[in-house]
């Protein structure tokens, strides 16, 4: 019998059963997607991390200690697989004969013994620019320094011996490559050396005959085996490390570069976990209320059918069972459903194969919600708790304002989040802290109160507001010529005041949730364009190493689709004792090329500080650290050394003018910012290092620029160059998070819209019998739902926007350090707020228009519930 009433259920009304398996289906996919996200992202950060790293460990042989004890205890590492041996030896420096006649000498220089297969065991490490990759290998910033190319007869000074470059090569990772072995984070040197010579290991001896010699493993490792989360993937690196060092018994110091990279990483993993609790969270409980709603839709129907039930004399216990049984096959259908969406959902987008715990987790949640929906509101009359089984039935719509409105719960938490949002913007939105060099991270988890505060406090307010504004006194009744019954539609809507603010939230929130997830998202996606573009320079740009004599021709930037080419003159400067980047611009004009912000100099407008540049022919922009290492103030004179025309330093003075913190192509630490014509008449060399190209067509005109063999052309569409960012979640996973709550969300915007109407439609269903019966014309009745659909979309749109904008703004703050650089304002993708405004109009509308037909017929059963 159980079976049979189920399946009579599903044949008479298969509407109200589609639809309650549809909202539970899409419950169950968001849920789904959403742990799986979670779960995958921390895999897809690791692996991310580690493809970073071109050489995972380089264990230093300690002086004194055997390097064949060290190469034994290599191999019984677990997750080898291969490692090569390295050999570093310092000189005297490098000297070579010029064309015309001249000898060029450098300082200090360092002669590598690399294998001849080591460019395909870390291809990440040299870069071969021209010439052979076997035999004598120069570093470009070397070849530049001595005048020579492939073919140039180089003599090492102290072994005094010769060797004729084959070819010119870059170093990518070169600070990893050089690194202090077993040094202190921060303590090692702060440049990588400018004098490099690569050989073989045949004539590494030779050429470094009385030099320290340096011996150095460099190993891969397997990566597939270390666990998912980049935190203990580190810990499990360095677990093996530890082990290696006690192994050799203090043989050897282990240099960690993939360590180093998956604890870097970690900050990314507790991002994505943030964004997932502030984005995803929100939106997989709008999607239970949203099914709820959907699902209640039989609750009318059923409690008619407890009634007839328990009339039979029907036990409360088998009367549960059966309608029991109606709310299990809801939830079985649509779990299924989802299941099958989530399991398609990879094929679509950047999502992964879910696992199987999420998926039976997800199929569970969705049976559960369906029946703790259909039968929760039914619990009143099985208890016999209702007066009359008639009042249970059709009961009155309430009246009175919820407690939590009554106790003023709405301003306590809004007061609270405004305040937590004070506290954190005074501290400086650092809700995740990650100490410099320390194998851990802290989330200040009381800025997300912020957020977790102001959602439910913005969902009181609108339903108080709507609530007053609904809630007005009625007009004085006056002649209805027109028939439309104006005064009569208005009290209606004054009396089912609550029930019309509880849609007009339900709907605020799914609007508010969508479009500050689309705010969120479109700012996060334009500031790492742009810093894409800082790391590139411009859209695209032509890069020498700095210091190089050569220089570039403007000339070959000018190619069809460029706008605006601007000259930068990239040179080596030393700050004191430190090594660093000096770019000389043309300050009035640098702004048509490279991207400019106004986050670049605290204390003033990017604007106002390049002005200040260009006002002051010897100033200087130097960095907030450099400021403050040197005591330098605004005003103070600096002395910086650079090189001359003849390869010497020599003193140049400037006058610092400002502070900046980001500039295009600069290194995110200290560099010096001046004007590239004074820098020429200081030094003599006029050279420029780098073209930057402002254009709409990046990758058309990269490949239409015709470089020298030595510059490098990079384009913001396919960066040659790693392109670093505040967060790694920019290559996928923020795009998949947002897909998946943009997506969700306007569905869920558009079912909030609609079914509140249809729901509120099938409980008046008795009214417009009645006044069908009084003899009302079908526009008339229609006139009742078409006025409450007004008043809900329109309060719906509003309050949500109002909320989105509240929401949107705290996120944007609270997670200020997943954005680098920061944004001077949130970007708002207006055409996608159109469509979610545009798709709850839609559907408010198709679902009155049905729900208008539906109450246009009157029958023998719409009779019989009166």
């Amino acid at each position: 019998m159980n079976l049979r009433y189920v399946l009579q259920s599903l044949r008479r009304r298969p509407a109200e059963t589609i639809a309650a398996a549809v909202s539970v289906a899409l419950t169950v996919a968001f849920l789904i997607l959403l742990g799986s996200f979670t779960a995958q992202t921390g895999a897809r950060l690791t692996l991310r991390a580690a493809a970073r790293v071109p050489v995972d460990w380089q264990v230093q042989v300690t002086p004194g200690s055997d390097p064949a004890v060290t190469a034994t205890a290599l191999r019984d590492i677990p997750g080898l697989l291969r490692f090569r041996a390295v050999d570093y030896a310092k000189v005297p420096g490098l000297s070579s004969v010029s064309a015309d006649g001249g000898t060029r000498t450098t300082g200090a220089a360092y002669v590598v013994s690399v294998p001849d297969d080591y460019r395909s065991f870390a291809p990440g490490e040299i870069r071969l620019l021209v010439g052979a990759a076997d035999g004598v290998i120069l570093q470009q910033q070397t070849a530049s320094n001595l005048s020579a190319a492939p073919g140039t007869t180089v003599t090492v000074l102290g072994a005094r011996r010769t060797a004729q470059v084959t070819g010119v090569a870059d170093l990518p990772n070169a600070d990893s490559f050089f690194q202090v072995v077993g040094a202190p984070p921060g303590s090692g040197a702060s440049a990588p050396p400018d004098n490099v010579l690569l050989v073989s290991p045949a004539r590494f001896t030779t050429l470094t005959a009385g030099a320290t010699v340096v011996h150095q493993f460099h190993l891969r490792l397997e990566r597939a085996s270390l666990p998912t989360d980049p935190a203990k993937a580190a810990d499990e690196v360095t677990r093996r490390a530890n082990h290696l060092v006690a192994a050799v018994a203090g043989g050897a110091l282990i240099g960690d570069n993939l360590g180093t990279s998956l604890s870097a990483a970690r900050e990314d993993a507790i991002y994505a976990r943030l964004l997932v609790l502030l984005l995803g969270v929100p939106g997989l409980l709008l999607a239970g209320v949203v099914t709820a709603l959907v699902v209640s839709l039989r609750n009318d129907r059923q409690r008619r059918d407890l009634a007839l039930l328990r009339l039979r004399g029907v036990s409360p216990r088998r009367a549960a069972i059966l309608i029991g049984g109606t709310a299990l096959l809801d939830g079985l259908i649509g779990a299924a459903v989802g299941v099958g969406v989530a399991l398609l959902a990879p094929r679509f987008g950047p999502y992964g194969d879910p696992s199987t715990t999420w998926l039976i987790a997800g199929a569970l949640t969705g049976v559960l919600l369906a029946l703790a929906t259909e039968l929760t509101p039914l619990a009143r009359t099985l208890r016999g708790s209702a007066p009359t089984v008639q009042a249970g039935v059709n009961p009155l719509p309430p009246t009175r304002t919820p407690l939590a409105l009554r106790l003023g719960l709405d301003v306590v938490l809004l007061t609270g989040s405004a305040i937590v949002f004070w506290l954190t913007a005074r501290g400086g939105y650092q809700v995740v802290v990650v100490p410099e060099g320390v194998p851990v991270a802290s989330v200040n988890y009381a800025a997300l109160l912020a957020p977790a505060l102001a959602w439910p406090g913005m969902a009181l307010l609108i339903w108080r507001v709507t609530v007053l504004a609904l809630n007005r006194a009625a007009r004085t009744p006056d002649a209805d010529r027109s028939g439309s019954m104006p005064d009569l539609r208005h009290d209606v809507v004054r009396r089912r005041r609550i029930p019309i603010a509880r849609g007009v939230t339900g709907l605020a929130i799914a609007v508010a949730v969508t479009v500050s997830a689309a705010v969120f998202t479109h700012t996060y996606d334009q500031q790492a364009r742009l810093d894409t573009a800082l790391t590139v320079g411009s859209d695209v740009a032509v890069t020498l190493p700095p210091d190089s004599t050569t220089g570039l021709d403007p000339a070959i930037a000018a190619v069809p689709g460029a706008a605006a080419v601007e000259q930068v003159s990239h040179r080596l400067v030393y700050v004191g004792p430190d090594l660093q980047d000096l770019y000389g611009i043309d300050a009035a004009t640098i702004g048509r090329a490279a991207p400019l912000q106004d986050a670049f100099t605290p204390g003033s407008s990017i604007k106002t500080a390049l002005g200040r540049l260009a006002a002051t022919p010897d100033g200087a922009l130097l960095s907030q650290e450099t400021l403050h290492d040197y005591q330098l103030r605004t005003g103070d004179t600096v002395q910086l050394r650079l090189k001359d025309t003849g390869g010497a330093y020599r003193t140049v003075r400037f006058h610092v003018v400002g502070v900046i913190t980001e500039f295009a192509t600069a290194p995110r630490d200290s560099f010096v910012l001046a004007n590239r014509s004074y820098i020429a008449s200081a030094t003599g060399l006029s050279a420029v290092q780098t073209l930057l190209v402002r254009t709409d067509r990046p990758a058309s005109v990269a490949a239409a620029i015709h470089a020298p063999a030595a510059a490098l052309v990079n384009d913001i569409t396919a960066p040659r160059v790693a392109v670093p960012s505040a967060s790694g979640l920019a290559a996928g996973s923020l795009s998949g998070l947002s897909r998946l709550t943009l997506a969700f969300g306007i569905l869920l915007a558009a079912a909030s819209a609609g079914l509140v109407l249809v729901v509120g439609a099938t409980q008046r269903r008795r009214s417009t019998t009645a006044l069908a019966i009084l003899d009302a014309s079908p526009r008339q009745r229609s006139g009742f739902l078409w006025t409450e659909a007004r008043a809900l979309t329109i309060a719906g749109a509003i309050g949500g926007l109002a909320a989105a904008t509240v929401i949107a703004a705290e996120l944007i703050k609270v997670l200020n350090g997943i954005f680098d650089p920061p944004p001077q304002h949130p970007a708002v993708p207006w055409l996608f707020v159109g469509a979610v405004l545009a798709a709850a109009i839609a559907s408010a509308a198709l679902a009155t228009t049905l729900a208008t037909r539906w109450a246009g017929r009157v029958d023998p059963s719409r009779l019989r519930d009166l």
